[in-house]
């Protein structure tokens, strides 16, 4: 190999090994943060933007005051939209959404990590073997 080939060579070895590397450290920070907001700080997740705390706007709707006024199809869709409320309150009781959240996060952590590992093990492998015969060459 020629002078050029193998500096390349390194450069692509030493950048794919780092950037496999930051993937794996981003998977493990999600996988660590996921576990202390639902252990450690459980408050903290409750603050956030999460769609968890977006409730529909139907809390303040009296259906008996509005079915005086409505027509038949606005009522229609009146019991539809509370129908439609309570499902959301029993799909978020509990702190169900969160936990939907939180498997979501490790997942997509640990599939980042199961890419990422092997990919940064080979690179680093090839680093460690041409270092190896470099130091081989030079003896």
């Amino acid at each position: 190999m020629t002078t050029k080939t193998k500096l390349i060579r390194t450069i692509y070895l030493h950048v794919a090994a780092l950037v496999s590397l930051i993937f794996v450290a981003v998977g493990t920070g999600t996988i660590l943060n996921t576990v202390l907001k639902a252990y450690v700080f459980p408050k903290a997740e409750k603050g956030g933007y999460s769609r968890c705390n977006q409730q529909p706007p139907v809390y303040a709707l009296d259906k008996n005051t509005l079915a005086e006024v409505a027509t038949t199809d606005q009522k229609k869709q009146l019991d539809n939209l509370l129908k439609d409320y309570e499902q959301w309150k029993k799909d978020n009781a509990e702190g169900e959404c969160y936990s939907q959240e939180r498997q979501n996060n490790v997942v997509n952590a640990l599939t980042m990590m199961i890419i990422a590992l092997p990919i940064y093990l080979f690179h680093w492998r090839l680093i460690k073997k041409d270092k190896e015969e470099k130091e081989i060459e030079t003896i």
